[in-house]
């Protein structure tokens, strides 16, 4: 048997995969990629805020509130695809239904622990519709310009 390198990297073979992955290739299934991780944060919050059509001071607001909690790498906030999701549920629950800061933190929640949907509390169509960003807010009073 030849003497391998310290610094070599260790070789694998088929049998040697981490433990279940080789099942999973087998039915089909292929891990979840780092690029469709919809928990991976990826976005500074002025890009987080365009994209779920909010001004950065509300996301700031949402998370001294504990309605979000985004990742932080080197004191910069950092927002995922499941934090612009949550976020455009924050404002379909306080604008189309009237619900204050408070009641959605509880709504929220009790969806954690899953006592309850919001898709099942609403129209779930219209909830969809909105999160999506199907509808647009023309009285959004985070967006007026100054």
């Amino acid at each position: 048997m030849a003497a391998r390198p310290r610094d070599a990297a260790p070789v694998r073979n088929r049998s040697q995969r981490p433990e279940g992955a080789h099942d999973l290739h087998q039915r089909g299934v292929e891990p979840v990629s780092s690029l469709r991780d919809p928990h991976r944060p990826r976005y500074f919050i002025s890009i987080a805020a365009e994209l779920a059509d909010v001004h950065p001071r509300t996301l700031r607001i949402y998370e001294e509130e504990g309605l979000l909690c985004p990742q932080r790498r080197n004191n910069l906030r950092l927002y995922s695809e499941a934090d612009i999701r949550r976020v455009r549920v924050i404002r379909f629950l306080t604008r189309r239904q009237g619900v204050n800061l408070a009641g959605v933190k509880v709504i929220l929640q009790l969806e954690a622990l899953g006592k309850i949907r919001v898709y099942d509390l609403f129209d779930a169509d219209d909830v969809e519709r909105f999160v999506e960003g199907g509808i647009g807010d023309d009285t959004d009073p985070d967006r007026r310009e100054l």
